[in-house]
């Protein structure tokens, strides 16, 4: 509470000197570009996008913001150009800049969300995402975020957001997400295999270890034959949690030393390097999708994950799930199993679908998002 009123005595002191500041660009015909991921975290899209604009465009005024005690400051702070999040520069920059991230209402203080939405103030935002939108999510639509520039990554989800969130045509654009530049030539490991869940609305109203989402996710790390077969056969199989399971992660546990409970923040390497992916409804089977290697989906919960505010959008399971949909943990295991036996061959219904799906695959997808910012109007 403090801290919010601290905020907007920061914001009033600083609107003078953004007025001035905004004046002199405008007669110098000069953009500030600010990119942020949130407070401390630099390894998607906001940061492909900074890293692809200091790199080819050095002279280009755009900056990142981040926490200085963040673990991913050091390798922000290589490229040039790194703001203190929260800091009055912070603050002054976000007030005049072009505002770019990957989170809803990554800004400095709360009051911006307000000055957004109902004064229509510093609005010059892009959303950058965090991976493919494939749900009807309620928070991202116009009404709900005001965004100047809704990138999309897929044609289908193009249409679907363009048709029902409500923005402006203009707005939204197919461009391509900049992380997916990364996922071209890559060293694929067949001893690694990552497991992957997204988080539900309803597990932080619970005893998390009482939640059928805990008990079933810890006991398929704990599954017999699974660990009979991964340590015959030398396979490693990671688990990483979705962000909003960082506080319950070391609930989960395994009788195996061949799999790891990962609790640092090594996830980009993890995506490029393991063979199969098992999630449930993480977007991160995208990524796996765009780099064609196969994916389970484990979906023990499917109501209860609706019901709980996820509703369905142009992207439907029974259909469109590029891999194949599993209730029942033995059944995951065998797949598991059947997939490395197999050399980690996609099967036909499935390779189908991702080509028809990731129509249009090029290393230009920066590109093109540094060109749709540098032309979008004010």
């Amino acid at each position: 509470m403090v801290s919010n009123i601290l905020s907007v005595f920061i914001y009033i002191l600083m609107v003078l000197p953004s007025l001035v500041y905004k004046l002199m660009l405008k007669i110098n015909n000069k953009k500030i570009w600010l990119i942020s991921e949130g407070k401390e975290k630099a390894r998607d899209n906001g940061y492909y996008l900074f890293r692809y604009i200091r790199q080819k465009y050095p002279n280009d005024f755009v900056y990142y913001a981040i926490d200085i005690k963040s673990k991913d400051y050091a390798k922000v702070s290589k490229l040039g150009n790194v703001v203190k999040y929260g800091s009055l520069k912070h603050y002054l920059y976000y007030m005049v800049a072009v505002n770019i991230s990957t989170e809803d209402f990554s800004c400095p203080s709360p009051i911006f969300k307000f000055l957004h939405m109902y004064l229509n103030l510093y609005n010059k935002r892009v959303f950058l995402q965090r991976g493919i939108t494939k749900d009807n999510i309620k928070s991202l639509h116009y009404n709900k975020t005001k965004y100047k520039l809704f990138v999309c990554g897929a044609e289908k989800e193009y249409e679907f957001i363009k048709d029902n969130f409500n923005y402006p045509e203009s707005n939204v654009k197919l461009l391509g997400l900049p992380r997916f530049d990364e996922l071209y030539n890559i060293e694929t490991s067949d001893k690694k295999i990552l497991i992957m869940p997204t988080y539900r609305n309803y597990i932080g109203k619970r005893n998390f270890e009482n939640t059928t989402f805990y008990k079933k996710w810890n006991s398929l790390l704990n599954n017999d034959k699974l660990i009979k077969y991964i340590e015959n056969n030398d396979i490693k199989i990671y688990f990483y949690g979705h962000d909003k399971l960082n506080k319950y992660i070391d609930k989960f546990n395994s009788t195996s030393n061949n799999i790891i409970i990962v609790k640092d923040d090594r996830i980009n390497e993890l995506i490029k390097e393991s063979a199969l992916l098992v999630t449930d409804y993480s977007s991160v089977y995208m990524d796996f999708a765009y780099m064609f290697k196969p994916v389970i989906y484990y979906q023990f919960d499917y109501k209860l994950y609706r019901d709980s505010g996820f509703k369905e959008g142009y992207f439907r399971y029974s259909k469109d799930a590029f891999g194949k949909i599993i209730l029942d943990e033995e059944d995951v295991v065998n797949k598991i199993i059947a997939y490395i036996e197999m050399n980690y061959k996609i099967e036909k219904i499935y390779a189908d679908r991702i080509n028809e799906f990731f129509k249009d695959k090029d290393k230009l997808n920066t590109e093109r998002v540094y060109n749709a910012i540098k032309e979008m109007g004010d």
